[in-house]
């Protein structure tokens, strides 16, 4: 009798507190607060959703090698894919000691002890995970050197912006694997912009020179705000978003959650990648070359040029305007979060701090992921940095990308 109830006490799986919200959130607002705080500072487009969809990527390969655990099990195995991924990609920087603190934070509420051999079982499936997504995306073409030369200072041509950087921002994103299994991002190329020496060209810069001015008198004080509060890292700014739409309802199933941000995540790199594809493909001039061009050059024959001219936004951002990268981020996030609930009608609110120009704190609430992301593209005209059809065709870019991402994701979710 002592032996069976002995067997029977040792049988009994243990209890751990486990961390009570969604852990795969946690880490979501943690690589926010490590890429945007005074740690990285922000990143440029591609290498931010990069990052993000290999992190995203561990975390739900340790969701699928921890499933059937314990919920604290299956917390600790996503924690240690997500801090060794975060620091894989980040290494050499500043991050190691706040990614060990975010690690760190999470041990007492998950409430496995260290020294345990289920400690020791989630962490190696977590690590496991974290270094197969940075062996298998070794030479996948981020960090290789792609040269660029600026073609001639005509009409409707690309050249450097004021106070940008001396050469366009990441022109290697063009050849950059995808994840998720897309083979050739190209298929998704947009028709080209509208034609700069074109009669009906005047329209899409005047609109930007009166509504994306610094010092505009056309835009309104609410416009000014859509601008500011959409500046944000789309990756963050999404990734966020979702957080809100999503709220505790994957909070018990950490399989679940890993899914659908790693989906996320895979779209808004892909995302990334297709616009950048499309970007120097075209090699568009932005506003700010088309307003300060000095002399008449509108088929029209009116002159609109402004030497001194500033947008809103403020630098312009180092690469070529056609089609916006922020644009496609929200075609693409809208579209995955449409696959969630069902539709595009939504109830949810997102606040943003803008530090630029001290502006503060800015909230928004929407009804529909339409008007979100259409917003979003709104807001880089009103900010001066895009014109408007480079916006519309980011979203169209983004949400055709996005559905093939979903497609392909469950048969090639492992194709990092």
């Amino acid at each position: 009798m002592k032996i069976s109830v002995l067997f029977t006490a040792l049988s009994v799986p243990v209890a751990y507190a486990a961390y009570p919200g969604d852990i795969v959130q946690y880490w979501v607002d943690q690589s926010t607060i490590f890429t945007n705080g005074s740690v990285i500072g922000g990143l440029a487009s591609p290498p931010s959703s990069w990052y993000g969809a290999a992190v995203h990527g561990a975390i739900y390969s340790a969701a699928l090698k921890s499933e059937g655990k314990s919920l604290a099990f299956q917390q600790l195995a996503v924690s240690h894919a997500a801090h060794n991924s975060l620091l894989w990609v980040f290494q050499g920087t500043r991050l190691y000691n706040p990614v060990n603190a975010a690690l760190r934070t999470l041990l007492p509420q998950i409430g496995i002890d260290q020294g345990s051999k289920d400690y020791e079982k989630a962490a190696s499936i977590g690590r496991k995970a974290a270094a197969e997504v940075a062996q298998r995306r070794v030479g996948d073409g981020l960090a290789d050197f792609v040269d660029y030369t600026f073609g001639p200072a005509d009409v409707g041509v690309y050249q450097a912006t004021p106070n940008g950087n001396p050469l366009p921002d990441t022109p290697q994103a063009v050849y950059v694997r995808p994840f998720g299994g897309i083979k050739d991002i190209s298929k998704f190329r947009a028709p080209p912009p509208p034609d700069a020496a074109g009669e009906d060209y005047e329209k899409w810069v005047v609109e930007v020179k009166e509504d994306g001015s610094l010092n505009s008198t056309t835009r309104s004080e609410y416009d000014t705000d859509t601008a500011y509060f959409w500046r944000e890292s789309s990756v963050a700014g999404w990734n966020r978003f979702a957080n809100n739409i999503v709220g505790d309802a994957l909070a018990e199933d950490v399989v679940a959650s890993a899914k659908f941000y790693a989906q996320l995540n895979y779209a808004l790199a892909n995302a990334a990648i297709g616009s950048f594809e499309t970007k120097y493909a075209y090699d568009h001039w932005r506003p700010i070359t088309a307003i300060r061009r000095p002399g008449v050059w509108l088929a029209s024959g009116n002159d609109i040029s402004d030497p001194d001219w500033t947008p809103l936004l403020r630098p312009t951002p180092s690469h070529p305007d056609y089609v916006s990268t922020h644009s496609a981020f929200g075609g693409a996030a809208a579209e995955v979060l449409r696959a969630y609930v069902g539709g595009d009608t939504i109830d949810a609110s997102l606040s943003s701090n803008v530090t630029l120009d001290a502006r503060g704190v800015i909230t928004r609430h929407y009804t529909s992921l339409t008007e979100a992301s259409e917003e979003n593209a709104r807001s880089r005209v009103l900010g001066g940095v895009h014109f408007t059809y480079a916006g519309s065709a980011g979203i169209e870019l983004g949400e055709a990308i996005a559905k093939e991402t979903l497609r392909l994701f469950n048969k090639n979710w492992d194709k990092f």
